[in-house]
């Protein structure tokens, strides 16, 4: 029998449980995988993304043709329709099947394509997520109302069952926030994160990100992320045996020359397709039930997949596309030069931009704390913040980077996500990191030549947004700290603030 369906699988849907194939029939079906060259250029992508992308890509493709299937792979594609139409002359399908796509627009995109060749589409549930919308809107009490994360995460649990005692949740608790804030102890080191050198196919991949990206940012190096299923299960196990164990406690801390610390760093393998929330949640769990794992740690670690992964996503289907130009707080000043440089002088914001470029990886506590309390205290325009994240990051997705960036790091949805902004002033970075004393600036001063310029950028975000900031119970007595100060003081670190974000919106380095 002739193939009569089409399966179009897109780039980070590598996964075994693609619900496309899971109803498909190998007799009558042919999988088509595009590389298209115009997607790529959407945004300037970290060379490490997109090399990350087109190994996983080929290494699927290798897969399903070893599974029985026959695969229509598209190498290097100037775009989706050239291809498509290519696709429709060789195999003339009468229907094709589509996963829904993570990021807006993109199923509608796929389906009108499709649509003008005059096939039938369909279009199957997303395979890599737990919730659904019904799910999110049982827990509104009205549209234009706010689910809390936590609201979110309980249900999560609850219909998932994890660390689930009966309808308890496992040790009494639904969080273990205060066992899992410690600043760095001294000497703290973790084991590495396990490396994956790069075979012939992602040889290929590489090759081709440095003929037909040269000029996007950052460096491929010794590219090591796993690429294939067997690769990614193997790094979830380094995970869970390894760093687990003492990830709940130091998951907010940074030190120096620790780029990982205890963090998984596995979100770009589940964003992928290649390791399943659920499955990588359960094995933590299991970790926890047989005793090699602290409950805290277990739990911090499943709030991100199951709850932060998962409320994001439903953030970001319920309130696009409006979502991504919220600029609550009226913020425009430029996007830093020294965000693509690395140039400045704050030792924090130097080492993270660094590991960023060389990487595309920093883990969440440097993207909120460092980078996104930097871009959100200093007035960055969102848009452009939030285009820079999805581009530099190999984990990142339209879908990631909208609720994180514009919702929880610069709490531009004017409060939808986090109930206050993330804004901190050294002081926090100085608790939470060894990072003050590599700098040439000083913590503890708020003005001069020496002063952190977080200092004066936080009072300076205090001050601007004093009106609205004083009705959020949570930011009132910062407010009334401010307002209590002396004018002469507020005027000078106003000054000073504005001094540093002229320096930033003329393109010069702090």
């Amino acid at each position: 029998m002739a193939p009569s369906t089409t399966v179009w699988i897109s780039g980070d849907q590598c996964t075994p449980h693609h619900t496309a194939l899971a109803a498909a029939d190998r007799a009558s079906t042919v999988v088509l995988m595009i590389e298209s060259i115009e997607r790529a250029r959407l945004q300037r992508y970290h060379k490490r993304k997109l090399v990350l992308i087109y190994a996983a890509m080929r290494h699927f493709a290798e897969d399903l043709r070893s599974a029985g299937w026959t695969v229509d792979y598209h190498v290097e594609a100037p775009d989706f329709a050239t291809a498509f139409a290519a696709h429709v002359a060789a195999f003339a399908p009468a229907r094709v099947v589509l996963m829904e796509q993570s990021e807006w627009g993109a199923t509608e995109a796929m389906r009108a394509l499709a649509a003008r060749h005059g096939c039938d589409v369909t279009v199957t549930a997303h395979a890599n997520f737990l919730s659904t919308a019904a799910d999110y809107d049982r827990l509104l009490k009205r549209d234009d109302a706010r689910v809390t994360m936590e609201t979110f995460y309980r249900a999560m649990r609850r219909s998932t069952g994890l660390l689930m005692d009966g309808d308890a949740p496992a040790g009494g608790a639904w969080n273990f926030d205060a066992e899992n804030r410690r600043p760095p102890a001294r000497g703290l080191r973790f084991p590495a994160v396990p490396r994956y050198p790069p075979d012939a196919i992602t040889r290929e991949a590489i090759a081709l990100v440095e003929r037909r990206f040269a000029e996007n940012p950052g460096t491929i190096g010794d590219f090591a992320l796993a690429v294939q299923r067997t690769d990614a299960l193997h790094a979830l196990d380094a995970f869970v045996a390894d760093r687990l164990p003492t990830f709940g406690p130091w998951q907010d801390a940074m030190l120096a020359g620790e780029r990982e610390m205890a963090h998984a760093h596995l979100a770009y393998a589940i964003n992928v397709g290649l390791l399943h929330p659920l499955e990588v949640a359960r094995r933590a769990e299991r970790a926890y039930r047989d005793g090699t794992v602290p409950l805290a740690s277990a739990e911090g670690f499943i709030r991100q997949v199951i709850g932060w992964r998962e409320y994001v996503w439903r953030i970001y289907w319920k309130r696009m596309p409006a979502y991504r130009e919220r600029n609550a707080l009226g913020a425009t000043v430029p996007l830093p030069a020294f965000f693509t440089t690395g140039e400045t002088s704050m030792f924090c914001l130097g080492e993270v931009l660094a590991a960023v470029r060389e990487t595309g990886y920093a883990h969440h506590i440097q993207r909120l704390m460092i980078l996104g309390n930097f871009a959100l205290i200093a007035g960055l325009e969102p848009v452009a913040v939030n285009d820079w994240f999805w581009g530099m990051f190999v984990d990142a997705y339209d879908w990631v980077m909208v609720p994180n960036v514009i919702g929880m790091a610069l709490h531009a949805d004017g409060g939808e996500v986090g109930t206050k902004p993330y804004a901190a002033s050294a002081n926090y970075i100085n608790r939470m990191s060894d990072y003050c004393g590599h700098c040439r600036y000083d913590p503890k001063q708020t003005t001069g030549p020496d002063a952190c310029p977080f200092n004066a950028l936080y009072w300076d975000f205090i001050d601007r947004n004093a009106p609205r900031f004083a009705r959020n119970p949570r930011m009132a007595v910062i407010v009334r700290s401010w307002q209590g100060r002396e004018l002469a003081a507020q005027e000078t670190v106003r000054r000073h603030a504005a001094e540093l974000v002229a320096r930033i919106a003329s393109g010069q380095s702090v």
